[in-house]
């Protein structure tokens, strides 16, 4: 358990300071399309999925000019292109250039740090959120995404590849659900249903990390640490961030009247209102639970310190009628009447001895120990 907290410290530390040394470059021109976000490798693919009611057509690692080839040519299709490794903003730009994309809605995307916003445009509608997910070490990952659609094509932005659509791609093949004989908005709807549904195995790993650090600190508190409880709930406030905006922008989405939904699919949109509504409730319930803990934690360390005290302040009362008796027999007078009985020492010894049992039991009696 020490190794993750540190591990998770370390990754906090880190991303802290990509944050601080990565901050949106100010004084770009509008519109100009740069990458704000951490350093990385990840190779850019393009992967195409035209499909109607009666095929599917896939087309891996497609480079940009076929895109726009496939959506002129392959209009009986309706195509989902997935566009991984938005760092790459040369073949950003010249895919937001082919269909004519706007340039702020190229800069949005690659910016990792843009708040999820929703942007209306006359033929096409823009989506960003963020897809949020523990990786193998249960440390929380946050990835940029965006969404661009039209009648004709869904475009889908990704910081790097992860399985979390491989359901939404399984239902395509496959030829399950409505998707295949749905428009794109209805692609749309189900991409960000993948994405609000992924939040739900975040909330899950969430729960129990609270449920077993609640459970390690009312056992005892020295199981637990400050630091555990300040990750915990620096990880839910990240997720709190994240999450929160998207319930605004899928209400509007529900209240939007742009030709491109069609009123079947608002039906979905306003499930999905409801799952995202019961997320964002669970987050603020375990962050309410996380503060609860650290008061707790904090309780507990005070009851322990209390305990301590209070054997020492007994000991100490034991001890003072003891220090009394022995600094009187130690004064050096030459006429002590004491020091000629033959049993005086003995004598004092039981009387100390009386005095200390009878302190004990009376702090028995007042159940003090």
């Amino acid at each position: 358990m020490r190794n993750t907290v540190h591990k998770s410290l370390k990754h906090l530390r880190s991303s802290s300071h990509l944050r601080l040394k990565r901050k949106p470059i100010q004084n770009q021109i509008p519109g100009k399309i740069t990458y704000v976000g951490e350093e990385t490798t990840e190779q850019t693919v393009i992967n195409v999925i035209s499909y109607n009611e009666d095929k599917v057509i896939y087309h891996n690692n497609c480079p940009v000019e076929k895109v726009l080839e496939l959506i002129t040519h392959e209009s009986e299709f309706k195509h989902w292109i997935n566009f991984v490794g938005v760092h790459n903003v040369e073949e950003l730009g010249k895919l937001g250039n082919l269909l004519n994309i706007h340039p702020l809605v190229l800069e949005d995307i690659a910016n990792t740090k843009q708040r999820p916003k929703l942007d209306e445009f006359e033929d096409y509608v823009f989506l960003a959120l963020k897809m949020v997910f523990h990786n193998e070490n249960e440390l929380l990952i946050k990835n940029h995404f965006g969404l661009v659609f039209n009648r004709s094509y869904i475009i889908s932005f990704q910081q790097s590849q992860d399985s979390i659509f491989n359901s939404i791609r399984e239902r395509i093949h496959n030829k399950v659900g409505r998707i295949r004989m749905r428009g794109t908005d209805y692609l749309f709807y189900a991409l960000i249903d993948a994405v609000v549904d992924n939040y739900y195995n975040v909330i899950e790993t969430i729960e129990e990390k609270t449920q077993d650090l609640e459970d390690r600190i009312l056992l005892d508190a020295n199981n637990a640490s400050t630091s555990e409880i300040q990750l915990l709930k620096r990880e839910i406030l990240s997720i709190r961030k994240a999450i929160f905006p998207i319930k605004e922008l899928i209400n509007k989405l529900q209240l939007s009247k742009h030709v491109l939904y069609d009123a079947s699919t608002k039906a979905y949109i306003a499930d999905l209102y409801d799952h995202i509504l019961q997320v964002t409730e669970n987050v603020d319930i375990y962050r309410e639970i996380v503060w609860g803990l650290l008061e707790i934690y904090m309780g507990s360390l005070s009851n322990k310190m209390n305990e301590v005290m209070k054997v020492l302040t007994i000991m100490s009362t034991i001890f003072i009628p003891l220090t009394f008796i022995a600094g009187i027999y130690g004064m050096n007078f030459e006429y002590m009447p004491e020091l000629g009985f033959q049993s005086a020492y003995f004598f004092v010894l039981g009387l100390m001895l009386i005095l200390t049992l009878g302190l004990i039991f009376y702090f028995r009696k007042k159940k003090w120990f």
